[in-house]
């Protein structure tokens, strides 16, 4: 009788049962990101924020283990390029780099603008042009800084110039250097300079949009070529269900909505 019932068990494997459908464990992916808040920055050594939590539904759904872990973004960017079950976020998608990365997403929009202070009435953009005569605090290696370079915008000398970018590692710094007046105009994402702004006592409405730099792109996840394609298929799979089901909402509201007021 035990017999009868292990090659039972056994020719029903074979055949294709319950056990035998289910799906192949994937590798550790090792997601790498910047501080970006508030889509993605360390808190009470947590990496946490929009972006993060939605990462951990969409592989606690798909069934793909996940590893997180904070770098500058010029060290996450080059890990992440290199061979490896890797993915990079919040990644803006852009032309350059659509054959680069395996696209899961997106996660939500991005919004670049140029922000003066509300003091600055003498600074009154019509267009990108008119922008040219002032220093700008940027993040080095960030999209929109690759696009004002693009447009001819060039790196701040050390010469005391009074225009030209000023690249910073990350926004908080930004932030900080903004309002120590080392530039004029801050390049930021609209939810994220209300956010910054508040972490470091400032009142948000100081700050005033002085032209929207970008409106057309969206932030994703960027997945090494070398991972399974599979992998990227049941992640996009796992966020369409939590956008049906009204999770990814919720954690919109919680984070992107609440910094942008």
């Amino acid at each position: 009788m035990y017999l009868f019932n292990g090659v039972l068990l056994l020719a029903t494997l074979l055949a294709g049962g319950p056990w035998a459908s289910a799906q192949p464990q994937a590798p550790t992916l090792q997601a790498l990101t910047e501080s970006l808040p508030p889509l993605n920055y360390e808190h009470e050594g947590k990496i946490t924020g929009f972006a993060s939590e939605l990462l951990d539904l969409m592989a606690a759904e798909a069934g793909i283990p996940l590893q997180k872990q904070l770098l500058p973004w010029v060290r996450a960017y080059d890990r992440a390029t290199k061979p490896g079950d890797t993915v990079l976020y919040s990644l803006v998608r852009t032309p350059e780099r659509e054959s680069l990365f395996r696209w899961v997403g997106p996660i939500g929009p991005r919004r670049i603008l140029f922000y003066k202070w509300a003091d600055r009435s003498d600074i009154q953009l019509k267009s990108l042009d008119d922008a040219r005569a002032y220093r700008i605090g940027t993040t080095l290696e960030s999209a929109a800084t690759k696009n004002l370079i693009k447009q001819g915008f060039v790196p701040m000398p050390m010469d005391g110039a009074v225009s030209g970018l000023e690249q910073g590692v990350n926004d908080e710094q930004n932030m900080r250097k903004f309002i120590a007046k080392r530039f004029d105009l801050l390049v930021s994402l609209d939810w994220a300079a209300a956010y910054n702004a508040k972490n470091v006592g400032i009142d948000p409405a100081d700050l005033v949009p002085a032209l929207v730099l970008d409106d057309s792109l969206n932030y994703w996840y960027g997945l090494n070529l070398s991972v399974d394609p599979d992998v990227a298929k049941r992640l996009n799979a796992a966020l369409q269900k939590l956008r049906n089901d009204g999770r990814y909402t919720q954690l919109r509201q919680k984070y992107l909505l609440k910094a942008a007021k």
